[in-house]
């Protein structure tokens, strides 16, 4: 009722409002804009400088003659318009179908491009084109030359957003009280909390906008911080371990010992960080970043062997998917096995009975070690002294599962992750965690060659690959999608591009399988197996290899469309084939030769290092899409301040300090709260 009297609107309009979780004017104001119109730098026709790259310029009227006509294959839409005094200009769009047919007469619009004189008139080749929300009502409204533009919702307009934002703009300074010390603001140079939301809104100037949303993305970051310390604190005072005793040391060299091959000094590392952890009271939380074969399971694996001859505790490592959680028990089989560790594995081709047998063994200390997917969180999976949890793939879990392992006594948590994460962003986001980095491959591994190219050079690929082929090696064609996409026309799917493979190489039909996502996971499991047991030559895949293969005979792999994958894509993609001692080849086949395509693509071609392809990644893709759904609530925060390391290191800082000199702020009950709110909104 609030809402409806203060925005002074119908009850429809309230009614999408509360759908979408604005249900007072405290929420409402909380709705940012999507973007801004700047009218101070829109031009006219005539104050436009043709030498200059790009300008805007406002469109008062779409008018007459908006025609299309064909030559060759090119589509061709010229389009006519006026400027607010009436000057006379021209649009034209070629082979952009979708984008003429939402221009319509009688609209204003924003155009920004490169201008050209042509036909005695300016003309903007396949300009960008938004609409504006720039009316005759706002026109009057001169003392907001930038003006907020709101997304639209369930059919309200953004113009509308905008007139109902300003009529509550006097609201502010009863609803938003400044909830940070002074002493904070002044140290990081902050806009005040009511400042904040009107300049947001209705910025006095640009350099205004820009401090109310450097004011938004800190507090951002600053509860993601808070936030975190305050996971860590909760998690770890559930239990103290009474681990005081020394390092064994020999326990250690024992199973190194066994090892066919040497550790890296970056395994070393990480071993002497997760092993020291072990034996501190409180519990242990420690992300291990690692590269793709980089030796993680062998690392978390010894902290397991010594977790069991040290404490006579049990250890649990839990995979994403089934698959995985079968590779992880074949190899920590062959390795603790014959050291006397029993190991079990619990998943759903079990019968009832076996199922049953496990979780007894389990409970009654007859099992040391347990591997499974996160379905082993459960109230039937009983441990009798869990000690030590292993996470592979950390992204895919989160806060319900880590906090499930509460009623386990809060056991030592190490996340492992191969999914390269900056370290600005793993600081940021991952605060509660201590982070380690396997960042050294083996010595007598190749780099993997990779190259780009295109659809025709992939045909002369013909002959390297049976080459290939008669020595027993095997090839991988990745494809992006599974069927063919309407808004992706020039893209093969993996079926169409397995019909190609087989004309390429007719004398290997039989040879040559198909792979992807939508099969069953038993017939995956099985085209996998024929694949390492020699019975084809050739897969042809979607990334659904991202996390099922293990075939040391691969040296070969072509990406098909590779402008479509990120490089963190790319580069777990073409790990793939490097199971070996072989010289590897990657192929990225393009139809693609853009600026920022091809300079994508080199990176590929240049270097091996998943960080430098992460940092490159961050600055096309949204910190979201990197780390998943985990927190995707809070991960629009702009690169300039994700990739700042001094500038996330400060806020963890003073973030310990807020808790630690005003623990008693009236917020920080309400800011986890919230938090967890909204973390249980998006697992849900």
């Amino acid at each position: 009722m609030e809402l409806y009297k203060e925005l002074k609107t119908t009850a429809r309009y309230t009614s999408i409002l509360n759908k979408n979780w604005i249900n007072s004017v405290r929420d409402f104001l909380q709705y940012f804009p999507r973007t801004y119109e700047n009218r101070e730098s829109i031009m006219t026709l005539d104050q436009i400088n043709l030498q200059d790259k790009s300008v805007v310029c406002a469109v008062k009227w779409l008018i007459t003659d908006k025609w299309f006509f064909q030559k060759g294959k090119l589509k061709i839409y010229d389009i006519k318009f006026q400027d607010e005094l009436w000057n006379l200009g021209k649009i034209a769009i070629y082979n952009a179908s979708y984008l003429a047919s939402k221009i319509e007469k009688d609209k204003r619009y924003i155009i920004t491009g490169k201008p050209a004189y042509k036909f005695w008139r300016i003309v903007f080749t396949n300009p960008e084109i938004s609409p504006s929300e720039f009316t005759e009502l706002q026109n009057n409204m001169s003392e907001w030359w930038i003006f907020p533009i709101y997304s639209e919702m369930n059919g309200i307009k953004p113009n509308r957003f905008a007139n109902k934002m300003r009529l509550v703009l006097p609201k502010i300074k009863n609803l938003f009280s400044e909830y940070l010390p002074t002493e904070f603001l002044q140290k990081f140079g902050l806009m005040w909390i009511q400042e904040t939301f009107k300049q947001i809104h209705y910025p006095d100037n640009i350099d205004k906008l820009w401090q109310a949303k450097y004011r938004i993305f800190f507090d951002k970051l600053l509860r993601v911080q808070l936030h975190s310390l305050l996971t860590r604190k909760d998690y770890q005072d559930w239990t103290t371990f009474n681990t005081e005793c020394q390092v064994d040391r020999a326990i250690i060299k024992d199973i190194v010992s066994k090892l066919d091959f040497q550790l890296t000094n970056a395994q070393k590392k990480a071993l002497k960080m997760i092993i020291e952890n072990l034996h501190e009271q409180k519990p242990m939380m420690r992300l291990l970043q690692w590269d793709v074969w980089s030796g993680k399971t062998v690392v978390a694996a010894i902290a397991a062997y010594y977790t069991f001859k040290k404490f006579w505790a049990q250890s649990v490592f839990l995979a994403p998917l089934e698959v995985l959680a079968d590779q992880h028990y074949k190899t920590l089989a062959k390795l603790l096995l014959p050291l006397w560790m029993r190991i079990e594995i619990l998943k759903w081709s079990l019968t009832k009975q076996q199922k049953d047998k496990v979780k007894q063994d389990l409970k009654d200390w007859k099992i040391n070690l347990l591997v499974w997917t996160h379905a082993v969180i459960q109230d039937d999976v009983m441990f009798k002294d869990l000690m030590y949890v292993v996470i592979d793939e950390q992204h895919k879990f989160w806060v319900k599962q880590r906090s499930a392992f509460n009623k386990f006594g809060s056991p030592h948590i190490l996340q492992m992750s191969a999914t390269p994460i900056p370290r600005s962003m793993a600081l940021a986001f991952f605060g509660e965690f201590d982070v380690s980095v396997i960042d050294e491959l083996p010595a007598w591994r190749k780099e993997i060659n990779t190259k780009i190219i295109s659809e025709s050079e992939f045909l002369k690929l013909k002959t390297r690959i049976l080459t290939k082929i008669a020595q027993k090696q095997k090839v991988f064609i990745v494809t992006p999608l599974i069927e063919e996409s309407d808004k992706m026309e020039d893209l093969k799917s993996a079926i169409a591009e397995f019909e190609n493979v087989k004309q390429l190489f007719p004398w290997l039909s039989n040879r040559i399988w198909l792979l992807h996502g939508k099969m069953k996971p038993a017939e995956k499991d099985e085209v996998m197996r024929w694949f390492k047991w020699d019975k084809f030559d050739i897969l042809v895949s979607t990334t659904v290899i991202e996390v099922w293969v293990d075939v040391p005979e691969a040296t070969i792999m072509v990406i098909k469309n590779a402008e479509r994958f990120w490089l963190s894509q790319l580069h777990q993609l073409r790990w793939r084939i490097w199971r070996n001692s072989l010289q590897s080849y990657c192929f990225l086949e393009t139809k693609k030769k853009s600026w920022e395509v091809m300079k994508r693509l080199e990176a590929m071609e240049q270097t091996n290092d998943w960080f430098k392809l992460a940092e490159l990644d961050l600055k096309t893709r949204w910190a979201g899409e990197i780390l998943g759904t985990m927190q995707s609530w809070e991960t629009d925060i702009p690169l300039e301040i994700l990739s700042d390391m001094r500038f996330i290191e400060k806020v963890r800082e003073w973030a310990e300090r807020l808790l630690q000199k005003y623990p008693n702020l009236d917020w920080l009950d309400w800011l986890q709260k919230y938090l967890n709110e909204r973390i249980g909104n998006v697992l849900a």
